[in-house]
């Protein structure tokens, strides 16, 4: 049993550490190292055995001799190049894996840089002979199932476990089924999971031909059918249950158990496995991202990889572990760890209004908007029939990746009564709400419409155009509006501009059918004595909710 495993520069991975206290499942959004955590204990287990086979336990000159492995030969991790298992693919140095077992000795194995054909590994040095003789782990890597060929020979272990390594299980399933019929008790365990879990009769294989002949009965005394015929899911299962069975005490590395299950089978499998793994003396390392799995899991068993793995404690914990693989993209992930906090907007032509505003006034916030911010297009909690990820629901999501993260919400002055701004605190989840309608409440100005029309259409055309867009504001605007456009109106408080106010006056002026996703160019003409104060407030707010 394994209790903790440490990486070094493996893959995607620089330094980090999972602890692995029994049963585990690794849960994640796809991308974030799940799949990476199986192949680096494989891997470990694969340069060890190596290294015994080829090597006394002395030292040599303070340090272990080095047992060389070549590309082929190395089935833990299906590679074209060794590079490809250094992160970065910086192939220099060594990459180290270290694992503690529950017997309680550790032993990190080095995997040292020769040729991308080939690879040395060997114990680290501080490592005691003893210690290294003790050390014995059986491993078993399972990739999710591959189609299943219509023909099969007998092969020997080792191609068994090369064909694995390829991420080929289809191709050795005959083969197990095979080794698990040489075992009396073995192949009654295995029977009877698949009629517990299916109703029906495994028929021992036959492996005196070319071929293995393996068949199975959908009912007792029914027609023999071949198990290339049987659906995914029952192949699935059959291919998990029969490494269970032959493995006995090893680890087991399952990757995605649950591909190609109905969602009532997702939980019975694991419940299965869970069983019939006590029974083996076995441990089970899941990587998953199945609601089903999840919420079948006890907390503590539960391994969330977003950025850093971190184990769950509370049925709180998972019920956001479960939602966050609902919302939470690989960016997301990526971004919530550098970035100084997440900006929820309602569309991103509101991004590029704001990017203007802050060029023109130079204000601070124009590099965090420009280069450094992490925004996320959200919709209003209250909204009736809007679809898409409300930011409470996404930030909740996020939290599990970074705790630390703060947020703010940017909505439009016509969102419902009920959502309220928030104190602008530099912490957690908080929410600052337009005056106005909405932001394109606030590039109404004569003087900025003006330089936009003219600037659209050139010089030279601009008379005729200027004078359509001024008549068209005197009939359709208050005066007062017209006067003071940097007053508290409650005319643009209370009229959508982006399609009422807006579209009228630019088509007025020559400029029909303008999309409003280029209405930030009209920002970006303002002056700064033309920009509403507000606009600087809620910059300047940003930058505190920021902590910047």
């Amino acid at each position: 049993m394994i209790r903790r495993v440490g990486l070094r520069r493996f893959k995607r991975f620089g330094d980090v550490e999972f602890l692995l206290p029994g049963h585990v499942v690794l849960a994640g959004p796809n991308n974030t190292g799940k799949t990476t955590v199986l192949q680096a204990i494989a891997a470990w287990s694969l340069a060890l055995d190596r290294w015994k086979q080829l090597n006394d336990f002395q030292r040599h000159g303070g340090a272990y001799t080095r047992a060389p492995i070549a590309r082929q030969a190395f089935s833990a991790v299906p590679l074209r190049a060794f590079d490809l298992l250094w992160k970065e693919r910086d192939y220099a140095g060594s990459v180290e894996i270290e694992v503690q077992s529950a017997e309680g000795w550790t032993v990190a194995m080095e995997l040292i840089a020769d040729s991308t054909e080939q690879i040395y590994v060997r114990p680290r040095p501080s490592a005691s002979p003893d210690v290294v003789r003790q050390a014995r782990l059986t491993t078993v890597f399972v990739p999710a199932m591959s189609g299943l060929g219509t023909e099969e020979p007998l092969y020997q272990r080792p191609k068994v476990d090369q064909l694995l390594g390829q991420a080929k299980p289809g191709d050795v399933l005959r083969n197990l089924l095979v080794e698990a019929s040489g075992s009396e008790r073995a192949w009654m365990g295995l029977q009877q999971s698949i009629r517990r879990l299916f109703g029906f009769e495994l028929a021992p294989p036959d492996a005196t031909g070319p071929h293995i002949l393996a068949e199975y009965r959908e009912r007792l005394g029914g027609p023999a059918l071949d198990i290339a015929s049987a659906g995914s899911g029952f192949q699935q299962v059959l291919m998990l249950l029969a490494f269970l069975q032959t493995r006995p005490g090893s680890v087991l590395l399952l990757d995605e158990p649950d591909a190609h299950l109905h969602v009532i089978l997702q939980d019975a499998i694991y419940s299965e496995l869970r069983a019939v793994a006590a029974q083996q003396r076995s441990q089970l390392v899941i990587a998953t991202h199945s609601e089903v799995i999840i919420n079948a899991v006890e907390p503590r068993e539960l391994c969330v990889i977003l950025g850093q793995p971190r184990m769950l404690a509370t049925t709180e914990e998972r019920a956001r572990l479960i939602e966050s693989l609902r919302v939470l993209s690989h960016a997301d992930i990526m971004l919530a760890l550098d970035a100084p906090g997440v900006l929820y907007l309602e569309d991103y032509p509101d991004l590029e209004v704001l990017r203007a505003w802050a060029r023109v006034l130079d204000h601070p916030a124009r590099g965090l908007l420009t280069t450094r911010l992490f925004w996320k297009r959200t919709v209003v909690e209250t909204r009736p029939g809007a679809s898409g990820v409300r930011a409470r629901d996404h930030y909740e999501a996020l939290r599990l990746v970074r705790d630390d993260l703060p947020a703010l919400e940017l909505v439009d002055g016509d969102a419902r009564p009920e959502i309220q701004a928030t104190a602008i605190t530099g912490e957690g989840f908080q929410r600052l709400r337009w005056r106005r309608y909405e932001i394109e409440s606030y590039l109404i100005h004569p003087e900025a419409l003006a330089r936009f029309v003219e600037q659209t259409v050139g010089s030279a055309a601009a008379a005729a155009h200027l004078a359509d867009l001024r008549r068209h504001l005197e009939e359709n605007f208050p005066p007062a509006v017209l006067r003071d456009p940097l007053g508290d109106h409650a005319f643009l408080n209370a009229t959508k501009a982006r399609t009422e106010l807006l579209p009228p006056a630019l088509t007025a002026a020559g400029l029909p059918g303008l999309p409003y996703t280029r209405y930030h160019e009209i920002a970006a003409l303002m002056k700064p004595e033309e920009v509403h104060p507000e606009v600087v407030e809620t910059l300047d707010a940003i930058m505190r909710a920021f902590r910047l």
